[in-house]
């Protein structure tokens, strides 16, 4: 992803926040399903039904909503069934059901993070976007954008680790606290599969000691696989990772500083630690499928369009503490000092080389498997 982009990436995201921070001074899994559905038109025509993926938890259901809501409150032949999961949960479902039949896709739109966005764009899972009906992309600059316009990048995450700070007696500083701390020997909870978190900062804070590089990696799954006794946990849902985290039973994970900072602000006893090699960036993009049926693209395309738009987004980074990518967004006002936020904070991250971590996920599902999990049985 970000051909050729990729080592700017940071960089140019961190312009982008600070126009942002110019402009607002001036002015994952258990899969739920719900719908939002209007009543028949007048006409009688036949329904546009589509499925729409959107996160579980954190609040990330709550701004795609109001807007799809209010969307088919203006369309009333227009259904929308929400799926909710996790990326890691629901992109193999998809790939599963592309290949059961291409032209019916289990979702036909929805929020995709980096790792799936990728993946989609190797397997031709995208539906190129259309600009004469997502007019709010021109808010997005041109780094942010997909190839072919399959798909936009509307946000940036941060992956750092978060902690319990009651139960903590020093902080967390580097991402080698993962795996070399004594404080956290048996308490690390990981990700299971989700490898940008993990051995993508070991490729880059230890990739040189230890042989390991995108090209290389089996000498990083070793090395975890050599600290094993490190890890406590391995979690699949954003609520079993919190629940774990404030019982205690897993001290640090890496994870979004956005999503925890929203535990945080709702009483968890919880910290996020910025790791002095920088932050994982980790963008988010919104996603059309492949299969679904020209109604189906279309009515998906406006609705993107309606949560690009700089009111949308402004509330989904209220609600989530997500930074996010249009210079006509402001940013909320109790974010203005988190430091996921600030353009030093970004401009220092880490970039997962994307577009290996998607060719190459299968080999190393296989290295994951063979060498860490069979330890940790």
């Amino acid at each position: 992803m970000f051909k050729s982009k990729k080592n700017r990436f940071l960089s140019l995201a961190s312009l982008t926040l600070a126009a942002s921070l110019v402009l607002s001074a001036c002015g994952g899994a258990s899969n739920t399903s719900n719908s939002s559905e209007g009543t028949a038109s007048e006409s009688g025509g036949e329904k546009v039904k589509l499925t729409m993926f959107i996160w579980a938890g954190s609040n990330q259901d709550v701004v795609p909503k109001e807007v799809v809501a209010e969307y088919v409150k203006e369309h009333p032949n227009v259904e929308v069934t929400f799926e909710e999961s996790t990326n890691s949960v629901m992109y193999p479902k998809m790939v599963a059901g592309k290949q059961a039949n291409p032209d019916d896709p289990i979702v036909n739109f929805g929020y995709f993070n980096a790792d799936a966005t990728a993946k989609g764009l190797n397997d031709d899972m995208w539906e190129p976007l259309d600009p004469s009906i997502v007019t709010n992309i021109k808010d997005i600059p041109e780094q942010f954008h997909q190839p072919d316009n399959k798909g936009i990048v509307w946000g940036v995450s941060s992956f750092a680790l978060v902690y319990n700070k009651d139960l903590v007696q020093t902080p967390p500083t580097s991402w080698n606290d993962l795996w070399e701390n004594e404080q956290f020997k048996g308490k690390t909870a990981l990700w299971d599969y989700m490898f940008y978190s993990y051995i993508s900062p070991l490729i880059a804070v230890k990739g040189q000691e230890i042989g390991a590089s995108y090209d290389n990696p089996e000498p990083a799954f070793q090395y975890v696989a050599d600290h094993s006794d490190q890890i406590g946990t391995l979690v699949t849902s954003n609520d079993q990772l919190k629940a774990l985290l404030e019982s205690g039973d897993a001290l640090i994970a890496p994870f979004s500083a956005q999503v925890a900072q929203t535990w945080i602000d709702a009483g968890s006893p919880l910290a996020v630690a910025y790791p002095e090699e920088g932050a994982i960036s980790f963008p988010y993009s919104l996603q059309v499928v492949k299969g679904s049926t020209p109604e189906q693209t279309r009515v998906a395309n406006e609705i993107i369009n309606e949560l690009l738009k700089a009111e949308s987004l402004t509330s989904y980074a209220d609600a989530t503490g997500t930074p996010v990518t249009s210079t006509t967004a402001a940013v909320p006002d109790k974010y203005k000092d988190d430091p996921s936020f600030s353009v030093e904070t970004q401009s220092n991250g880490i970039n997962p080389d994307w577009d290996k971590l998607a060719q190459n996920s299968s080999a190393w599902k296989e290295l994951w498997d063979r060498l860490v999990k069979t330890k940790l049985q």
